[in-house]
């Protein structure tokens, strides 16, 4: 899938903020499994704004 700038940015954005929100459920549960299940999520946000990254400085030499 091509984007464009801007979807490059707002996915960026979102993407951020799901990471800021779940940075946060994780340090507040005091639920070890649902604590694993937050990091996992944040794992998984981290290589998506990586690839994210990348693909926007591959296709319009951006940096997010």
């Amino acid at each position: 899938m091509k984007l464009i700038v801007s979807e490059y940015h707002i996915i960026h954005e979102a993407l951020k903020c799901y990471e800021e929100r779940s940075d946060k459920l994780s340090s507040m549960t005091t639920d070890e499994d649902q604590e694993v299940i937050y990091d996992e999520k944040l794992q998984d946000i981290e290589g998506m704004i990586k690839a994210l990254k990348i693909a926007a400085k591959n296709d319009f030499d951006l940096e997010l």
